[in-house]
């Protein structure tokens, strides 16, 4: 089923998405981010309200960088990819938390497909060596075009790295059919697709999204919950199902040793989070 690979062999891991992953990605940190990835998106609220006017500037003036956070492999500790997230400033130069900008865009469509064309490419376009995950809104796949001229699929068919496209679970099910026909269409194209906050307090899980997608990432909000043995049975029933289809796990948002350890023993594949905020890149800040 899966276009990815964990391969293993005397020499380690090696990541491989379609053959495309240079070996030699570099898992030195970089130079420390100048703020705390922890707490960026929980800052005060904004001085004057947010509204669609001042995110059309922030567009604008281009007043929006990448934080590319580290994915890394359970069992040897090595980066072997990166997740592309938006952040946003205000003209006072306060970060805008992203979770206050993208609901205020899904009620403008034609925005919302403007924002995602002009994050993509900067994601797509300064992402380290590395295989790149990157979230994209099936309503603006929708919107973008039919399959055959999306430039959602040009980007992602062009780009020198190799591109993961994330969808929420929870899009996977309030958008059912664009849903379904963007992950098609990426299936199609060779694009490997990730289901992301698999297990989220909210979400119900969409058996059609879980087949189609290579990669299962599940929420942070289950680590806390790992404490109920029912929740550990059922993620590893999870895990291990996604193995024997050939699909792959990430446990989200680990932030020490000891959470580390239980994602490798419950069975997952790959971890992140604020362990690994050193080594976590930035473009365009």
């Amino acid at each position: 089923m899966s276009a990815v690979a964990w391969q293993y062999g005397p020499e380690g891991v090696e990541a491989e998405l379609h053959g495309l992953v240079p070996p030699e990605v570099d898992p030195t940190p970089a130079a420390p981010i100048p703020f705390d990835l922890h707490t960026v998106e929980t800052r005060p609220r904004m001085p004057r309200p947010l509204d669609l006017d001042e995110i059309r500037r922030v567009l604008d003036d281009g007043r929006f960088w990448t934080e590319y956070q580290a994915i890394v492999h359970c069992r040897t500790g090595r980066t072997v990819a990166f997740e592309a997230l938006a952040r946003f400033r205000h003209r006072s130069g306060r970060p805008i938390p992203p979770d206050r900008v993208f609901p205020l865009l899904r009620d403008e469509p034609a925005l919302l497909l403007r924002a995602e064309l002009t994050l993509k490419l900067h994601q797509v376009e300064h992402a380290p060596r590395a295989p790149v995950f990157v979230n994209l809104d099936p309503d603006s796949w929708t919107r973008a075009g039919d399959r055959h001229q999306n430039p959602f699929l040009a980007l992602f068919g062009s780009a020198q790295n190799k591109v993961v496209v994330e969808v929420t679970e929870a899009l996977a099910r309030t958008e059912a059919l664009a849903a379904r026909d963007m992950l098609a269409s990426l299936r199609s194209r060779h694009v490997t697709v990730a289901l992301d906050d698999v297990g989220a307090v909210d979400g119900l899980l969409s058996f059609e999204a879980m087949t189609e997608a290579e990669v299962l990432k599940f929420d942070r909000s289950l680590i806390p919950r790992f404490e109920n043995p029912r929740y550990r049975a059922l993620v590893q029933a999870l895990t291990r199902m996604a193995r024997e289809v050939g699909a792959h796990t990430v446990l989200e948002g680990v932030e020490t040793t000891a959470e580390f350890v239980l994602a490798r023993d419950l069975g997952f594949d790959l971890v992140q989070g604020f362990l690994f905020k050193d080594r976590a890149r930035v473009a365009g800040r």
